[in-house]
């Protein structure tokens, strides 16, 4: 039996026209009943979704005359939905869901010309939504089925299943989402509850601490009226995070998202700045763009050694999501300044980890292979050890032993491209929606080309070559995921390059294929190393005098290291090592996670 029901009503003007001729039970409902309703303008596609206890008085508020969208929008119809399982906590929940869903469902409709940004002409400020007893019901038999039976076939939605709108950024970053934790929700409400308090969020890949972000930033909307708030994001993350919150109708004067670089040359004051990735902020002088350096000639910042310390000037109160294990490039603020900038800093830890999903029947979680690949990448730097990352040396090596093909992790003998690439080819043979790359460590050999910018510009250059399979760089950083380059015929998407880790940072992927190069060896003494003479990327490196200091060899070798933790914890259902020129790295792989 049906976990709800629907009524369809049809306007003329601000009249529900065929109200008297529903059943007896369906106007009760409509009088005085929990029900979620959407509106909708067909020809314009746009819809309202709401809530309400009291549908009749609900909708003559609506046309009474003083509603902007109900004035400039002539709907045609109302569907009205009921539930066993509908209350006061579940109606937030669903209308929260529909919308996000909804607005999802119009971004991949984009290249059809009625809908855009406003289709879905009603927004919410990141309310929280408190659990309860039916939650999960109220996704599996109202949502669900309501969507994917009655919403898609009679055309109110375009994508007809659930699964792939899940996936979306919209979805996945949404501040009117599903409380992640209660860790989590505590801990916004600590930090709108202490304004003058600065805040370092410890979180490794894939715990939520851009969800968090969005989160907290439709909350200090909703309760902070005359707050002037900056967000801080990276480059290719920049039209994701703007797009989200114009969406869900935070794109306000009072919200600034921009990068560093631009929010700091702005000269703009600011109540809160929040900064996502803040492991990857910039330090003055070190190899990087002209831009990043031009802050320093403000004469208000002229004392100022990084962009870290700039944005304290600029705020009240400063917010940083920070991963110790992803500082990849010697232009970021290093550890020991860091802590020194953040030394007055309250300090809050995540450690439930949401982007990795162990397969259901496994007797290993996410939280095991995350230790694992911690462990084998840095079991000798002393960072384990340091109290900067979460790091449980219990782990479960199961999640390296499982042969299965359906198994989390593995890794390929022989030449590695060709299998990695028929890995996700197959994948998404079977899962359409999924949005699987192949990625690699920034290395050079005889078989792979050093990157040059100019290359960007030519798509017949490739960089990869295995015995005639030949792949290239990803064309772009910004959005590379979902880039189309329509300048050539042939291997024209980002599903036929091989990722750096500078595309994709901070992106959540399916199913991944991971090239580790000889830029990373393990040395005499039977540790890792890096080894600038195999890695392409110049600003990485220290010059031929500095690379002589112990100190700056570790700090190098860290930065690669941390360059493929980056690229190791990206994929959601899967990952597959494949080993270029590298054997003895696989080796040392199958010692150190005992993989038999």
């Amino acid at each position: 039996m049906a976990k709800y029901s629907t009524v369809l009503l049809k306007i003329k003007g601000k009249e529900l026209i065929d109200l008297n001729e529903k059943s007896i039970n369906d106007q009760k409902a409509l009088k005085n009943s929990d029900v979620i309703y959407i509106y909708r303008e067909k020809k314009s596609k746009k819809v309202y979704i709401g809530q309400t206890k009291h549908f009749e008085i609900r909708h003559k508020q609506h046309y009474n005359g003083t509603e902007e969208k109900f004035i400039n929008t002539h709907f045609d119809e109302v569907l009205v939905i009921m539930s066993v399982y509908f209350n006061g906590s579940s109606l937030d929940d669903v209308e929260a869901q529909l919308i996000t869903y909804f607005a999802e469902d119009r971004e991949n409709c984009r290249n059809i010309a009625v809908f855009h940004d406003e289709d879905v002409t009603n927004k919410t400020g990141g309310n929280s939504i408190n659990d309860y007893r039916d939650r999960e019901n109220v996704a599996t038999d109202v949502v669900l089925p309501l969507w994917e039976n009655y919403l898609f076939p009679n055309g109110w939605v375009t994508i007809p299943t659930l699964k792939k709108l899940r996936e979306g950024v919209l979805v996945k970053y949404s501040p009117i989402k599903e409380d992640l934790t209660g860790v989590q929700d505590a801990l916004i409400a600590e930090i709108i509850g202490n304004p003058t308090k600065n805040y370092v969020i410890n979180g490794d890949a894939g715990t939520g601490k851009t969800v968090l972000l969005t989160k907290l930033v439709a909350k200090y909307l909703t309760f902070k009226k005359h707050a002037e708030i900056g967000v801080v994001v990276q480059p290719n993350w920049l039209k994701i995070g703007e797009k989200i919150f114009k969406i869900f109708g935070m794109n306000t004067p009072r919200l600034t998202i921009d990068t560093s670089t631009n929010l700091i040359s702005s000269g703009k004051k600011f109540d809160v700045v929040i900064v996502d990735e803040s492991h990857k902020l910039s330090r003055r002088g070190n190899k990087q763009m002209d831009s990043f350096n031009d802050a320093y000639d403000n004469p208000l910042y002229a004392n100022c050694n990084s962009h870290l310390e700039i944005i304290q000037k600029l705020a009240t109160q400063v917010i940083l999501m920070y991963d110790v294990l992803q500082a990849i490039r010697p232009a970021n603020v290093p550890r020991e300044e860091f802590a020194r900038l953040t030394s007055g800093y309250e300090k809050r830890f995540l450690k439930t980890q949401f982007r990795i999903q162990a397969p259901k029947g496994k007797n290993y979680t996410s939280e095991d292979y995350i230790n694992g690949i911690k462990y084998l990448l840095f079991k000798d730097t002393g960072l384990l050890e340091s109290g900067l990352t979460n790091f449980d040396p219990n782990f479960n090596r199961a999640v390296f032993n499982d042969n299965n093909v359906d198994a989390y992790f593995g890794y390929v003998d022989g030449r590695p491209m060709r299998q990695l690439f028929d890995w996700i080819e197959d994948d998404r043979n079977h899962n359409h929606e999924h949005i699987d790359r192949v990625l690699s460590g920034m290395f050079c050999c005889d078989t792979v080309d050093k990157w040059r910018q100019v290359h960007g510009k030519n798509p017949s250059i490739t960089h990869f070559h295995e015995d005639g399979f030949d792949r290239r760089w990803n064309w772009t950083q910004e959005n590379w995921i979902n880039s189309y380059d329509d300048r050539v015929a042939y291997k024209r998407d980002a599903e036929d390059q091989i990722g750096s880790v500078f595309a994709v940072q901070g992106i959540d992927l399916n199913k991944i294929g991971v090239m580790i190069g000889p830029d990373i060896f393990v040395n005499a003494d039977g540790k890792l190393e890096a080894d600038p003479d195999h890695h392409i990327n110049d600003n990485n490196k220290f010059n031929v005098k500095e690379r002589i200091d112990p100190h700056n060899k570790y700090e190098f070798t860290l930065f690669i290291l941390n360059q493929y933790y980056v690229l190791m914890t990206r994929g959601i259902d899967g990952i597959r090592l494949g080993f270029w020129e590298n054997d003895n790295f696989k080796t040392y792989m199958k010692e150190v996670l005992q993989i038999s």
